[in-house]
Order: structure tokens, then C-alpha cells, then sequence
């Protein structure tokens, strides 16, 4: 028994030594770890640098010859041990290297309906993935015919003896790239432009990580890296609502906002001065809308509004006002909730409003308060502010006044009665008494403060006031009509962006080199963006050229025969001068040359594909911007099934003839041909579809 307990010891020990040589996933890359002092280069550059120092080939990696996916793993710890003796969670990043000409899937979707279609396909794409710990297998492979798990480099099941075959050993041992769990999920592009794919926070599984500690990591990697240019499309879902609709009301940008995500493109020709004008609209619309023409008894929605302006110790105006109150309080029941799952819920209340004041205090209000409902008799309305000024003197503040009231409600005294609560309108204040145990054995549903009944209160706030399609009929109605138009306009708002390419981000720390950017002079229809290319001081017009060349080769695989042969704006100067002297540090060069086997490649010339379309759409759109569209027989322009007057839970009609075509009385002469509107599972996308057929980053948020 003395040998296992020391063996125990023993790979406690070594485990806490593993752990302690792990960077922290929380804070990486911390300064002290001098991990950026050698990523100076562009994207393509340093994400090879990174792979080739941090990370560790997977098993399969040493058997995938000729594999068109790579993957390579990174072990962080996530913060430290909270006990002594204890070791930290570890997770891993996997990083997947993708081989695009070999890939089934060789255009990128993302690209194509965030505007960057015109960019030539890149030769590789890097996979970031954060797999949910449940379903991760970080060293082994999964035996095809048995399903046991194997953590050896033998190709042959320790189980049933079944030797896998290599492609059988890549598709268990490396993550499936679209699999709905994983915690993190980004691609980028060899060019540095990339899109964030799928967040889940601990609403979307998460055992470990939140939301914001996920997206605070992803965004110091793209800065480590050099990521160019980022997209996401915001499909974020948290309490089970549009969280992009909800959090733009609360706070005036979208949940990415925290990270420097701005508005890139909106569905249906929308601008960023619509995105803006619809958050003012909808966020500024004042309360006492929902009160001014009614002389019946209260709604629901009156009631719950009233509840809530009571509770909040201050004037909720607007609706912004109202929903940033109640997720507030959501907010903080969820942080209660995770400080303690065995303390009771008022004493939680107490502990989170009122941290370090004495619990005696805070029973000696609750005694004076008691007193004061006994003294005014049973069935007898005390108001709140009556009780608040007979208390003050016991009180140190009077959050503990307004503490005490909120936690008092559903108590039974010694001789059985109940404390109760209602809302006077007509006062506008809570009011408070005790009641006989058997008049009043339960408390009104309304009243009592539960998790549950505030998420209740919100998904049915959010429904009457900002979800277009179920929103409450009020007056005037112009005023109605725009909150709708409004809450539409943000919810058709998904496509965001952040620009790590900007002067604030994009700094290079290397005192002994400089960054060019290489503008390839368009030839047809080949038109890729700039491209960085660092470069030593000493550098010639000849080394740009190389370096260049070097550049478009190793990024695009229609550039793979690439040659740069002139500087436009620089032609007459010697390849022996000197670029710093020419065109200075963090300039720009337009660069001309000749792509060989142009021809041969012509397929990988944009991410759009090969098919010549055409989209011009009545709301202004003239790209595809991922909602459901349809073309004309006639004339083969395709637009929006919306614009065209087909729900977007209507089936598309067999034949179908654009106002335009009507009008000049063309007849069809059938189906044009463009590629469909369709996932890469070969599904019409539909605007509205609970599940997306267009990859996008699905968000379960922690905030």
C-alpha cells in the first residue's frame, strides 16, 4: 500500500510539473513569455513559426502521407489550481492545416458572401479548434469497428486486432472540421484574411470556458499571429433569444463589439448608417409608449414593466433602460449561482449587494421592518418608502434597506404569518404586509424573484417589444412601424468584421526589417489583395522582387508558377538600389508579372468559383450576400426570394420571371444557370432557418 501511495505522489508531482511548464490559455500570450519576440512576419509566416515551436504533430500526422489535412495540437492550462496540491484543467488547441487543392471543398463559403469572392483561392487553410474536452481525444484514435480508444502509434486495435487503414486512422484521429460541439472553431486563409466559424460559451456546452474567455483567447491569437482581416457572422444565442438583436439594445453594438467587431455588410443592401439608425430607433423608444392610451385594467406587458421599474430602485425610461435591468439581474442569479450551489438564495442577494457588512446589522433591520408590519396590523399595506425611513437608523446604507425589503418577501414568523408584497399603481411603489398563513398560503407568481421567472420575464419582454413578428400592437403606429422596421434591420445585420490590419494592430516589433505591400497589378480577372513581404533593411528592388514572387507563390495556387518581373511606379531604377531609400518603411508598390500555366489554374482565380452571375436585386444588392435568392428565367439576374415577394418559408416557384422582365414583356426561355443558392450539404438556404446550411459562428455567450 506504501508503494501505490507513493507511485500516486509520484505522477501527482509530475503532473503539477506539466502543468506548471503550460501557458495559461487565460492570459496567452503574456508578456513574460516572449513567444511574439520572433513573429514579426505576415500571417503565413508566423503561423508556421508558431506550429513549429509550440505545438505537437497528432499521431496520425507521422502516417498521413499525402493527407490533405494536418494537424498539429497546443496544451494550455486554464488559470490556476484552486487548492493547494491541485492542478489547473488543461485544454488544447488543435491547429489543421487544410491542403485546398485536395480539399472537397476548394472555394470558400464565407468568403463568397462577405464580399471578398474576387480573392484568388488560397493554397492552404489553418483550422483553430478548440474541441469540447467530452468528445476530445487528444493522443489516440478511435478504432472504426470497435470504437475503443487507442493511445498508440500502432495501426492495429488493441482491442479487436482490426489494422485501420490511413484513411481510417485521419478520419478519427483528426477533429471533424464542422462539428456543431467544438468550443472554438476558426479558419484563415494563407493570406491572412480569415473568418471566426462557431463560439460556445457555457450555454453552448462549455463545462470550463465562457464565452468571453474563448473570444478574449481567439482575439490575442489573430494578434500574435498577424491575421489580416476577420469576419463572423453574428448568429449569437443566449437565454434563448437573437442575441445580436438583444445586446445591440443594452449596449449599442453586438456582443463581438467588446473585441473591436464592427459592422462590415448588411443582408437585403443595408448600411452601416441603417445598422446605427435601427439600434437609436428601437433602444430610445420610451416606456410610457406602452401606457399612454390605455384606461382599462393593466396587461401583462403593463404589469411586467411596472414590476420591473419598481424593483429597480430608479426610472427605467426607455426600452434599453428596462432590458439592461433585467439582464442584469439575470446576470448576477447566474454569478450567485456559481459562487455557491448549497447557499440559500437570499443569502446570496445579501452577500453579493451588501459584501462586508455584518450579517447582525442586516438582522436588526429585518427586525425593525417585522415591527413595523406588526404594529400596522394584518392585511395592512405598509408602503416602501414608510418602511425605509422608520429602518434608516438601523440601516448603514440604504442598499441594505432595499435588500432586506427584496429578501424579506415569502418569510413565515413564529406565529405564522406571511410576508407579502404587491405593486400599487396608482402610488407607484411597492407595498408590503403580513397576512394569515391560511388567507394567503402561497406568493403571487409575479412577485416572487426567481432565475426562472426573470428568464420568463425576458423572453416574453423580448417577444412584445423587439421581436418584429410578435410585437405588440401600440400607438401611435408610425411609431410602432418603425420599431419593427428597426428590429428587422438588426436582425438582417449579421455579417461583422474587425481589421487587424490597421495601423494600431499591425506593428511590427523587428528593428532590423520593414514591411512592403505588394499590389498585383490586376491581369483579367485575377485580383488579389495586397500582400505584406518583410524585408531587411539592406533589401534591393531585386530582393522585393524575389521575396514577392516568393509571396504569391506560397499563398495562391493560381499564382503557383508566379513571376515578378517589374515594379510599375519604380521601372526605370536598377535592381541594385535600395527599396528603403525608394519607397520607405510600410509602403506600398504595385508589382507586374507573368502567371505561367494561367490557363491550367484558371479555376482557383476566385472564390466565387468558375460560374458568371449576375445579382442585381431590387433592395440594392449586386453581390451574394447569403440569403435565399432566386433568378429569373427570363433574363437569369438572380435577387432575393424576400424582395421578390416569396416568404422565406415559402417554396420557391418552378417558374419564376422577374417585374422587369414582365414589364418589357420578355418570355422565358428556361432555368438560367448559376450555381444555386446552396449550403455545401446542397440544401436551399433559407433567412430565417433555425439551422444555418452557410457556416457560421454559432455563439453561446457568458457575459
Amino acid at each position: 500500500m506504501a508503494v501505490n501511495k507513493h507511485m500516486r505522489s509520484m505522477k501527482r508531482a509530475k503532473q503539477r510539473r506539466i502543468t506548471a511548464d503550460l501557458h495559461d490559455l487565460l492570459t496567452f500570450p503574456a508578456t513574460a513569455d516572449g513567444i511574439s519576440a520572433d513573429l514579426h512576419g505576415p500571417f503565413r509566416e508566423n503561423v508556421k513559426a508558431f506550429v513549429d515551436r509550440h505545438a505537437r504533430a497528432s499521431p496520425a500526422h507521422a502516417f498521413a502521407t499525402g493527407s490533405v489535412v494536418w494537424t498539429w495540437r497546443v496544451a494550455f492550462k486554464v488559470g490556476e489550481a484552486v487548492e493547494s496540491g491541485e492542478t489547473p484543467a488543461t485544454v488544447e488547441l488543435v491547429i489543421a492545416l487544410e491542403d485546398v487543392a485536395r480539399s472537397g471543398s476548394v472555394y470558400c463559403d464565407q468568403c463568397r458572401i462577405v464580399g471578398w469572392s474576387g480573392h484568388p483561392v488560397c493554397k492552404e487553410r489553418y483550422h483553430f479548434i478548440i474541441q469540447n474536452k467530452d468528445d476530445d481525444v487528444p493522443n489516440g484514435y478511435v478504432c472504426t469497428r470497435c470504437g475503443s480508444t487507442s493511445i498508440s502509434c500502432n495501426l492495429r486495435c488493441n482491442m479487436c486486432d482490426h489494422e485501420m487503414l490511413i484513411d481510417e486512422l485521419e478520419n478519427s484521429s483528426c477533429p471533424k472540421l464542422d462539428d456543431p460541439s467544438h468550443l472554438l472553431h476558426g479558419v484563415v486563409h494563407t493570406n491572412g484574411y480569415g473568418h471566426l466559424l462557431r463560439v460556445n460559451g457555457r450555454e453552448g456546452g462549455s463545462k470550463l470556458l465562457t464565452g468571453y474567455h474563448i473570444m478574449s483567447f481567439w482575439d490575442r491569437l489573430c494578434k500574435l499571429l498577424h491575421v489580416r482581416k476577420i469576419t463572423v457572422m453574428d448568429v449569437s444565442k443566449k437565454f434563448g433569444l437573437e442575441y445580436r438583436l438583444l445586446h445591440a439594445i443594452v449596449s449599442g453594438h453586438p456582443w463581438y463589439g467588446k473585441w473591436g467587431y464592427e459592422f462590415h455588410a448588411g443582408s437585403f443592401g443595408l448600411t452601416a448608417a441603417a445598422y446605427q439608425k435601427a439600434i437609436d430607433t428601437l433602444s430610445s423608444t420610451p416606456l410610457s409608449l406602452f401606457f399612454s392610451h390605455s384606461r382599462g385594467p393593466r396587461s401583462q406587458l403593463q404589469n411586467t414593466i411596472m414590476f420591473y421599474w419598481a424593483r429597480s430602485g430608479y426610472q427605467l425610461v426607455t426600452l434599453r433602460d428596462l432590458f439592461a435591468y433585467v439582464i442584469q439581474q439575470l446576470n448576477i442569479a447566474d454569478e450567485e449561482k456559481q459562487e455557491s450551489n448549497c447557499t440559500k438564495r437570499q443569502e446570496m442577494d445579501v452577500e453579493h449587494t451588501l459584501g462586508e457588512i455584518c450579517k447582525v446589522n442586516i438582522e436588526q433591520v429585518e427586525t425593525t421592518l417585522i415591527k413595523i408590519l406588526k404594529a400596522a396590523g394584518r392585511s395592512q399595506w405598509v408602503p416602501a418608502h414608510a418602511l425605509r425611513g422608520a429602518a434608516c437608523r438601523r440601516a448603514k446604507s440604504p442598499e441594505m434597506i432595499n435588500n432586506c425589503l427584496q429578501t424579506m418577501e415569502g418569510k413565515i414568523l413564529s406565529d405564522g404569518s406571511i410576508i407579502t408584497a404587491r405593486y400599487n399603481a396608482g402610488a407607484r411603489t411597492m407595498e408590503y404586509s403580513l397576512e394569515a398563513a391560511r388567507s394567503q398560503p402561497l406568493l403571487d407568481k409575479n412577485i416572487k424573484q426567481t432565475t426562472e421567472h426573470k428568464l420568463r420575464d425576458l423572453k416574453f419582454l423580448y417577444n412584445s417589444l423587439l421581436n418584429p413578428s410578435t410585437m405588440e400592437a401600440y400607438k401611435p403606429k408610425t411609431r410602432r412601424e418603425s420599431a419593427i422596421s428597426a428590429a428587422a434591420t438588426l436582425l438582417d445585420c449579421k455579417q461583422l468584421i474587425k481589421h487587424y490590419d490597421e495601423a494600431s494592430h499591425w506593428l511590427f516589433s523587428n528593428p532590423l526589417a520593414f514591411t512592403i505591400w505588394c499590389h498585383f497589378e490586376a491581369n483579367g480577372n485575377i485580383a488579389p489583395p495586397q500582400e505584406p513581404v518583410t524585408l531587411p533593411l539592406s533589401a534591393t528592388i531585386a530582393d522585393l522582387k524575389h521575396e514577392a514572387t516568393k509571396a504569391f507563390q506560397e499563398t495562391y495556387l493560381t499564382f503557383r508558377h508566379f513571376q515578378a518581373e517589374q515594379l510599375l511606379d519604380y521601372h526605370w531604377m536598377d535592381d541594385k538600389f535600395h527599396v528603403k531609400n525608394l519607397i520607405g518603411f510600410n509602403g506600398t508598390v504595385r508589382i507586374k508579372g507573368k502567371c505561367l500555366d494561367e490557363q491550367r489554374l484558371a479555376e482557383f482565380n476566385m472564390e466565387r468559383g468558375i460560374e458568371d452571375w449576375v445579382v442585381d436585386c431590387t433592395c440594392g444588392t449586386k453581390d451574394d450576400d447569403g440569403e435565399r435568392m432566386v433568378a429569373c428565367d427570363a433574363c437569369g439576374v438572380w435577387q432575393h426570394t424576400r424582395c421578390a415577394g416569396i416568404h422565406d418559408f415559402e417554396e420557391v416557384p418552378a417558374q419564376f420571371v422577374c417585374v422587369t422582365c414582365i414589364h418589357d414583356q420578355c418570355k422565358p426561355v428556361g432555368r438560367a444557370r448559376k450555381r444555386p443558392r446552396t449550403s455545401p450539404h446542397g440544401a436551399f438556404r433559407c433567412k430565417n432557418d433555425v439551422t444555418s446550411t452557410i457556416p457560421q459562428a454559432h455563439l453561446w455567450v457568458d457575459v
